[in-house]
Order: structure tokens, then sequence, then C-alpha cells
């Protein structure tokens, strides 16, 4: 009799281990989800964290900024520079690299008249995601004295 009793707290204690592991289990396939989920989200927050800072490169490139008196302006652009910018950036892609990386810069008036310029073009063929971020800025005539709006279209490509 005493040898019946020992097999059947044996086998419970075996049940009782098996449903413990599987508990376990359960619970590191849910970790582990959540984890990869996790992940994803900082992949992705710095993937659009990368595609502000070029953008803010671009904005901010010295070839482009306003300045008078050597007082640079905020949230403008020179049309001057700008026009000289887009035949000379083109040329030194190699050099623009390094900042830009594989991205694709287009400006674009959109007040009084429409007029577009491809300031910077390096797209990558196989991409795995595209990033377009946009930004509303003033456009400076230095001749006409005249401000205009428009907006700088930056497409970040990542592998």
């Amino acid at each position: 009799m005493k040898n019946k009793t020992a097999q059947i707290q044996t086998l419970e204690t075996i049940a009782v281990l098996f449903i413990f592991f599987v508990l376990v289990a359960i619970g590191l396939i849910f970790y582990s989800v959540v984890l990869r989920g996790s992940i994803e989200q900082q992949k992705e927050e710095g993937i659009e964290l990368t595609a502000i800072q070029v953008a803010q490169r671009a904005y901010s490139l010295p070839e482009l900024q306003c300045s008078e008196d050597n007082i640079v302006s905020d949230n403008c652009i020179d049309i001057l520079k700008l026009e000289s910018a887009s035949s000379v950036i083109p040329e030194n892609g190699i050099y623009y690299y390094d900042r830009l990386l594989f991205s694709t810069i287009k400006i674009s008036e959109v007040y009084p008249e429409e007029k577009s310029w491809t300031l910077y073009d390096r797209p990558l063929d196989d991409f795995s995601s595209r990033i377009n971020t946009q930004i509303p800025i003033s456009l400076f005539n230095p001749i006409s004295k005249e401000n205009y709006f428009g907006v700088m279209s930056v497409e970040l490509y990542i592998r």
C-alpha cells in the first residue's frame, strides 16, 4: 500500500511540475512577443529620428540660408543661393552624402508662383522604407526683397 501512495505522489509531483513548466513557457513566449514589438517600435522611432535629422541638416545648409549683414534669418532660404546650389550640390554628391545620406530633397515655391528645385537626389534602389518629411519655409528673393511661401520635401530611403 505504501508503494502505491508513493507512486501517486510522484505522479502528482510530475503533473504539477509539467503544468509549472507549461506556464513558464507561455510566459516566455508572451515576453518575447512583447519584447519584439518594443524593438520594432524603437527601430521605427530611430528611423524617424534619422529622417528628421537629415531634414534639419538640409534645411540648415549654409549654401541656402538667408543672411543680411552676416545675420542668418531663421526659416528662410535664399532663392539665388538655391538656384546656384541646385546645380552645384548634384555635382558634389559624395561630399553631401555624409550629411544627407540616401535621400531626395526638393524645394517647391507654393505662393505666388509654382516653381520647384531638386537640391539633392540620391535614391536607394532596394529600400525597405521611405520616409517623407515636409517643412514649410520662407523663400527670399534678394533682388526684389520679397518673401514667398515654399515647402522643403525630404524623402529618406532606408535599407
